[in-house]
């Protein structure tokens, strides 16, 4: 009797029609939006869980539908080395996702002078503008932390100055130090 190893990664493998560019881009938003990790120009990678599972099954039936082959791997064992490349591509990505989003929340708080003081009637749009801006962020940031399977670099540091947006939104303070996260990266 043999036990049966539970999968830690699921493989897409996938070939579609040559033609246009137009179901490849389908297929590359769509395992970023995951959170995959490229192998090949035909192959992604990410962490099993039941429900990315389905996700890749539901894709791997798209990809026939559009005339092409595709199969999901579970994939119960890979090399200490294959796993980190894989873990450090995920990671990479991600950090990139969360480094630009910090940017953009520094850029909010560079303008912060330029928006209008919390609970202040004038300048309605301004306001409403500035509050879109804010949930825009914090969304933002929580697609990113769905596919960050790892806890990527760059997640607190992100986190933290969006948290220094919401609390000048708040009117706490203009000049607010970073207190969500001030410890080293880990």
């Amino acid at each position: 009797m043999s036990t049966r190893l539970a999968p830690t990664w699921l493989v897409l493998v996938w070939r579609l029609p040559t033609g246009g560019s137009t179901d490849r881009v389908w297929m590359w938003r769509t395992l970023r939006r995951l959170g995959a990790a490229g192998l090949t120009p035909g192959a992604a990678a990410l962490p099993y869980t039941e429900e990315l599972q389905e996700q890749l099954d539901w894709l791997a039936q798209e990809v026939e539908q559009h005339g092409g082959d595709a199969w999901v791997l579970p994939v119960t064992q890979l090399s200490g080395d294959e796993e980190r490349r894989i873990r450090d591509r995920v990671n990479a990505d991600r950090q990139a996702e969360y480094d630009a989003l910090r940017e953009e929340a520094m850029s909010f708080l560079r303008r912060a002078a330029d928006h209008p003081v919390p609970g202040s009637d004038a300048q309605l749009p301004l306001r409403l503008r500035t509050e879109k801006e804010l949930v825009t962020l914090q969304r933002r940031f929580q697609r990113i932390r769905t596919r960050d399977y790892f806890t990527a670099p760059g997640r607190r540091e992100a986190a933290a100055t969006i948290d220094r947006c919401l609390a000048f939104r708040q009117g706490i303070s203009r000049k607010l130090s970073a207190v969500t996260d001030s410890g080293p990266e880990a």
